[in-house]
């Protein structure tokens, strides 16, 4: 049976070219559905979701994650690496979310002309497509206009596992996420959304 949660315990951290921590002592016990990651522009929080996916190592503590995880990055100059095989497959997941997501198969030879929006599409439809246990996702809603936008929500609504999501996209954040992690460095503050 797969992992179903994800879990910092007494997590440290600091960059080397930082006089202080950005992290000391935090932890969680994150399960499935949609986490907010909430915080000011630089409080740590794409270093929460690399820690999260395993991209970084925590100084101390450790990070318990199941085995697939996908990090979403806010930039999109380069097509994702599974893009074309995503294009390639004629699996019925594939098809339905490149039509979810209304993903072009021209897109790949025309990236470089492509809006953010649209490579922001092919970057969530391919994350999707890899059926991870742990997608984190930083700022999907940056510069996308308000067609991308419904697009993305729609799709990200439909995945089942443990979601990490870096937004100051109030809307998206009330829509998705059934809670929320405050990063005050170097501490956080974890706070549940109530539905009505």
């Amino acid at each position: 049976m797969p992992q179903e949660y994800l879990k910092f315990q007494d997590v440290n951290f600091a960059y080397e070219s930082a006089t202080e921590p950005l992290f000391l002592g935090i932890s969680a016990h994150l399960p499935s559905g949609w986490t907010g990651i909430v915080g000011a522009n630089g409080s740590g929080k794409s270093t929460f979701l690399k820690l999260a996916v395993g991209l970084i190592k925590p100084d101390a503590g450790v990070v318990i994650a199941p085995m697939r995880t996908v990090y979403c990055p806010q930039r999109t100059d380069d097509p994702p690496e599974q893009y074309a095989a995503l294009l390639d497959s004629n699996s019925k997941a594939a098809s339905l979310i490149r039509g979810r997501l209304g993903v072009d198969a021209e897109w790949l030879e025309r990236w470089t002309v492509l809006s953010h929006g649209e490579r922001k599409r092919v970057q969530i439809a391919v994350a999707l497509w890899l059926e991870p246990d742990v997608l984190a996702i930083d700022e999907p809603t940056n510069h996308v206009d308000a067609e991308a936008r419904n697009v993305l929500i729609k799709a990200l609504r439909e995945f089942p596992g443990i979601g990490l999501l870096v937004s100051h996209d109030r809307y998206l954040i009330d829509t998705l996420c059934s809670r929320c992690i405050f990063i005050e460095t170097p501490h956080m503050v974890r706070a549940d959304i109530q539905r009505g």
